[in-house]
């Protein structure tokens, strides 16, 4: 597994409200953070960049760390955001994961 730190200072526009996230979306089971057993959400957000294509982050964060009036064109910072990356089963994968989400303030 590969675990690399993107840097939080950037702000990220939010591109659709939170989603649950399920480890067995069948059955009803949502999935859980490991570290604190909250339940997780998934977040769309856009990275961008000067002079480039912005990029859509689907990042995974413990739903007690989103703001509770996240709102579709809202600004925000992602604490602890995390690119990673590995291999289940013969199958490669990747996520965004943040330790929380916090609305930036216009002005």
């Amino acid at each position: 597994m590969l675990v690399l730190p993107i840097d939080g200072s950037q702000t990220l526009l939010v591109l659709a409200v939170p989603a649950p996230q399920f480890k067995d979306k069948a059955n009803g089971v949502a999935a859980t953070d490991r570290v604190t057993g909250a339940p997780l959400v998934e977040v769309p957000l856009a990275l961008t960049v000067e002079g480039g294509q912005p990029q859509v982050l689907r990042v995974s964060v413990p739903q007690p760390s989103v703001p509770k009036d996240l709102a579709v064109g809202q600004m925000v910072r992602a604490s602890g955001l995390t690119f990673v990356t590995g291999e289940k089963n013969g199958r490669a994968w990747q996520i965004f994961r943040a330790s929380a989400l916090t609305a930036v303030k216009p002005g």
